[in-house]
């Protein structure tokens, strides 16, 4: 039942007025329907009326009963998925990129829902009301508010490139206190970070229990894995620490990242962390035991706890998409200062030696991805937007394609950012395929996904909340 109050909640919030979406039905003829919850569904005539699809049929020539005002489109050799997820974003992380810019980059790229996963929010109020006020110009949002961190926090916005993002939490702190304030600002979930204590951490797990709220982020550098999953995580990002966990010294290198958590030089945070990163990361990758691994794994599909890989980050420094011209066209779409900025750097950091950490990170990242999938983890799909020259929109779609690479099929992959992330808020009752009763959330695409995961990107027209972009 966890989440059940918050389901409620977005049952509330996404049955708006069907005024202020189209007031015309939607009728998309003779089209294939693809989605991960069903057999594929040739020559089908899909019928939209509000924020609802009412109606799906075989399509037979007089048997549609159309109305004066409909919207028709003709999916004849088209195919209609459903709409897609970015699933870890951040709207607030470079401000000269506004939200209003992220959420048409979003649309255009036939992304209907976003999870941002780390934001102040004084910061991403703003967001959030345009989003309210304006449901036809924006995806379906879902925030955490900000990071809950320890002491010393990694994003507290005192040092270059670590903006404020996070809240410090110590042992003097009402952690009851804070999350009722969170819920008043209607998060959709917690979002846990690296420095937090054990004991901070599993009381959070605690209180979001009894909040019917999931929580997702890093698992604390101070906590074993075992024992954050069985107090009740449920989901994590960049399968980060994770090989902390894979290797054959986990516990003695739990022992050293706690002597190091002391910061007796009192060093910031995002020093700290990567201090210890740097310590442990590369050591723990190259000490990698399968068969820990394995029971690692398979406590994660036990106690379902969700995975957002963020391949596009994990290996930008290897990969380096920033460094492909036809990347670098995508900065086109983004306000000038960005686009200027983006471009600069782009190029200088293309120039630098490739170091042999970032192809190691990769390979490691990519391997855990395959084992998850074949071991049932349940894989979301996000990208870490706009950080690493990740512009918004555009770089779901290269998660979709390092995901495959991964071994994902392309429709294990359409599912991880269509019906997963639904799973994670259990609203895949109103979310993720193509389905009467689901909300009118659709891409209409020239080619066929599941021959090649980039035809996601050719996009005929996206349907969100029932009115055609």
């Amino acid at each position: 039942m966890k989440n059940f109050i918050f389901f409620l909640a977005f049952l509330l919030l996404f049955s708006t007025s069907q005024d202020i979406f189209s007031s015309k039905r939607v009728v998309i003829e003779n089209v294939t329907l693809i989605d991960a919850g069903n057999p594929i569904r040739e020559e089908m005539t899909v019928i939209i009326d509000g924020d609802e699809i009412v109606s799906i049929n075989k399509s037979n020539i007089g048997t549609t009963a159309l109305l004066d005002d409909d919207v028709v489109v003709d999916g004849r050799d088209k195919f209609v998925i459903p709409g897609l997820w970015d699933a870890h974003v951040h709207l607030t992380f470079i401000p000269e990129l506004d939200y209003e810019t992220a959420y048409g980059l979003f649309l255009m790229n036939g992304i209907t829902s976003i999870r941002d996963t780390g934001a102040i929010l004084k910061k991403l109020k703003p967001a959030i009301a345009f989003a309210k006020k304006n449901p036809l110009k924006t995806p379906r949002l879902f925030y955490s508010g900000p990071l809950l961190d320890g002491t010393p926090s990694v994003y507290k916005g005192t040092e270059p490139g670590y903006p404020e993002l996070s809240v410090e939490i110590n042992e003097d702190t009402n952690l009851t206190a804070l999350v009722n304030n969170l819920i008043e600002q209607e998060v959709s979930f917690l979002k846990t970070y690296e420095m937090l204590s054990e004991e901070i951490f599993i009381n959070l797990l605690k209180i979001s229990e009894e909040k019917n709220l999931k929580v997702t982020g890093h698992i604390p550098l101070g906590i074993d894995f075992f024992k954050a999953v069985d107090n009740g995580l449920d989901g994590m990002q960049h399968i980060r620490n994770l090989e902390l966990a894979c290797t054959k010294d986990s516990t003695e290198g739990l022992s050293k990242r706690l002597l190091l958590l002391e910061n007796i030089e009192s060093i910031p945070g995002s020093a700290l962390r990567s201090k210890i990163h740097q310590a442990q990361r590369y050591s723990s990758i190259e000490d990698f035991d399968e068969d820990r691994c394995m029971k690692v794994i398979e406590h994660l599909v036990v106690n379902n706890v969700f995975q957002t890989p963020t391949l596009t980050i994990n290996t930008v420094g290897s990969k380096r998409f920033f460094a492909n011209e036809q990347w670098q066209e995508t900065y086109k779409f983004l306000p000038n200062v960005v686009k200027n900025r983006w471009l600069k750097d782009s190029k200088s950091m293309a120039q630098q030696p490739l170091n042999d950490s970032y192809k190691t990170y990769q390979d490691w990242s990519m391997k855990m991805v395959g084992l998850f999938n074949k071991q049932g983890v349940k894989i979301l799909a996000g990208t870490d937007t706009p950080i690493g020259f990740l512009t918004p929109g555009f770089s779901l779609h290269k998660e979709l394609e390092l995901l495959v690479e991964s071994g994902l099929t392309p429709l294990q992959a359409l599912r991880a950012a269509t019906i997963t992330p639904a799973e994670f808020f259990n609203l895949e009752d109103k979310m993720g395929t193509v389905e009467v009763g689901k909300f009118a959330d659709l891409v209409i695409l020239n080619n066929n996904p599941l021959n090649d995961i980039k035809h996601t990107q050719d996009i005929h027209a996206v349907i969100l909340k029932g009115r055609i972009q």
